[in-house]
């Protein structure tokens, strides 16, 4: 499985290249100055990208909900998040257990 990346778009006119078996391409917009698009399996990732200025709040925001910054090409930014590392990463998280509440002194 591997993990998304940027590839040029054919120029108008050029039949569109496949993609490797359960992959997708996705328009990614403008990098480096060319047209783009992500390629990668929806079943196993998610890509999202931010154009401008991010806030930190925005970034701290990604990272504690598993998204990873990838790519960046001046104010634009290409985010990944591994389906299958989140549901694994939220399995090996323990789970809170309330506290017990006493009930008061013993009497013998």
């Amino acid at each position: 499985m591997r993990e998304p990346y940027l590839r040029a778009v054919p120029p108008e006119g050029v039949a569109a290249r496949s993609c490797p078996g359960g992959e997708e391409a996705e328009p990614a917009g403008l990098w480096h100055g060319r047209q783009a698009e992500v390629a990668f399996d929806r079943r196993r990732h998610e890509v999202a990208f931010l154009r401008g200025r991010t806030s930190q709040t925005v970034v701290d925001g990604m990272v504690s909900s598993g998204w990873e910054l990838r790519l960046t090409d001046g104010p634009n930014q290409m985010w990944i998040r591994d389906r299958c590392a989140l549901a694994l990463g939220r399995l090996d998280r323990p789970v809170p257990v309330p506290a017990l509440k006493r009930a008061g002194p013993r009497i013998a």
